[in-house]
C-alpha cells in the first residue's frame, strides 16, 4: 500500500447479505464543495516536522489482519489515535501513496479531516464530505490534515472485494472521497452506527465482522483467498490480468484496454506499475532493517526497473518523492506514520 503535480497534491447483521445494486457515479457526486480551505493553520503539505519525541504521550496507531469473518476480505484495519498529544499543524499532516485498495475510513467525535494542496495562493483544505466515506484506487500520493487530534480509522480491502461487497463500480471510485451517509446511504448507517459507538480497536473490529462478514460469507465463492499484506496489490494486478485475458476470448484489444478501465479505473500497465513501484519499498526496508546500505541501482536491477533514473520517476509517481528524499522522510518525519505502521 505504499497511500498532484509533485507539488500541488502530496497527497452491515442490519444490512441485507446480498449486495445493494451497484452504485454509479452519479449516485456517489456529493455535494457541491469548494475546491478548497485557506484554513489560516493549514500547513504546505511539503512541510516537515520531526516526530514526537519519546518521553511525552504518542499517538496510539495500530495495523490489525482482519478478524476470522473478513478473512480473504479485508486487507488491514489501520486505526490512529491522538488525542491528548501535542501535535503541530505540521505534524497533523499524513501522506498517503498511490494504492490500489480501497478504503473505507471514519472518524469519531466529529473530527474534520481533509486533503490539502498547494495552490498559487497557498495550502488549500478540501474536508471530506463526510465522518464515514469510501475511497477508491488512487492514482497518485495524496496528504490529509486535521485541525485538530482526534481519532481515527482505515479498513483497506482489495478492489474487486471492495467492488462486490459495497456493490461499487470501481471506476466511479477511482481517485475520489465518496460519502456513505446521506441520502441513498441509509444501508450503510447501521455499519456506520456500529463502527462509530465501538469505543476501541477491539470492539472496532467485532462491529466490522459483525455487519460486513454474513455478506462476505456469501461472496466467498466468487474470488480467490486473499494474499499476504506485501503481495496484495501484486494479486490483484494478477486476477485484472487474468479477467483482461478472458474477454480478449470475445473482444477487440483496444475494446478490453476500454474495458479494464472501466473496470478498474485504470489500465492494466498502470497498475503493474504500482505494485511493482510497491514492492521496492517493502526491499528498501528489509535492506534497512537488515543494516544495509540502500543501493539504489542494485535494487533497481532486482525489481526489473529498466534502470536508477527509471525507479526514481516510478518512486515519485507513487509517493511524490524520489527515493532517497522519501527515505529520510520515512525514518524521520511525523507525518509519514502510516509508511512505517504498513511497510
Amino acid at each position: 500500500m505504499l497511500p498532484g503535480s509533485h507539488r500541488a497534491v502530496l497527497n452491515e447483521n442490519d444490512i441485507d447479505v446480498h449486495p445493494p445494486a451497484a452504485y454509479t457515479a452519479a449516485m456517489f457526486r456529493p455535494a457541491n464543495l469548494p475546491e478548497g480551505l485557506a484554513h489560516p493553520e493549514c500547513p504546505d503539505p511539503l512541510a516537515r516536522a520531526p516526530r514526537l519525541a519519546a518521553g511525552g504521550p504518542q499517538p496510539r496507531q495500530q495495523l490489525h489482519l482482519a478478524p476470522p469473518p473478513l478473512r480473504g476480505a479485508l486487507v488491514a484495519l489501520i486505526s490512529r489515535d491522538s488525542r491528548g498529544c501535542s501535535l503541530s499543524s505540521v505534524q497533523r499532516l499524513t501522506h498517503f501513496p498511490a494504492s490500489p485498495l480501497v478504503t473505507l475510513s471514519w472518524f469519531h467525535d466529529g473530527m474534520p479531516v481533509g486533503r490539502v494542496e498547494c495552490r498559487a495562493n497557498g495550502p488549500q483544505w478540501q474536508p471530506f464530505p463526510s465522518d464515514f466515506v469510501l475511497s477508491g484506487s488512487q492514482s497518485r500520493p495524496l496528504v490529509s490534515w486535521a485541525p485538530q487530534t482526534g481519532r481515527g480509522y482505515m479498513a483497506c480491502f482489495p478492489a474487486d472485494v471492495a467492488r462486490q461487497l459495497f456493490g461499487v463500480e470501481l471506476a466511479a471510485i477511482h481517485d475520489r472521497f465518496v460519502p456513505l451517509t446521506g441520502p441513498g446511504q441509509a444501508a450503510w448507517a447501521p455499519l456506520r452506527a456500529a463502527l462509530l459507538a465501538a469505543p476501541d480497536d477491539d470492539a472496532t473490529l467485532t462491529a466490522l465482522a459483525t455487519q460486513l462478514g454474513p455478506r462476505w460469507q456469501t461472496m466467498q465463492g466468487n474470488l480467490s483467498p486473499l494474499a499476504s499484506l506485501r503481495q496484495v496489490g501484486r494479486h490483484w494486478v494478477e486476477r485484472l490480468a487474468w479477467q483482461a485475458h478472458e474477454w480478449r476470448r470475445s473482444l477487440g484489444q483496444r475494446q478490453v484496454e476500454r474495458r479494464v478501465r472501466e473496470f478498474s479505473g485504470r489500465s492494466l500497465r498502470e497498475w503493474q506499475g504500482l505494485t511493482r513501484t510497491e514492492s521496492l519499498f517493502f526491499l528498501a526496508r528489509d535492506r534497512h532493517a537488515a543494516g544495509h546500505t540502500l543501493d539504489w541501482a542494485e535494487m533497481a536491477a532486482e525489481l526489473d526497473f529498466a534502470d536508477q533514473a527509471h525507479l526514481s520517476r516510478a518512486a515519485r509517481r507513487v509517493t511524490g518523492f524520489a527515493p532517497g528524499e522519501f527515505t529520510r522522510r520515512f525514518l524521520e518525519d511525523e507525518s509519514f506514520w502510516l509508511y512505517r505502521l504498513w511497510v
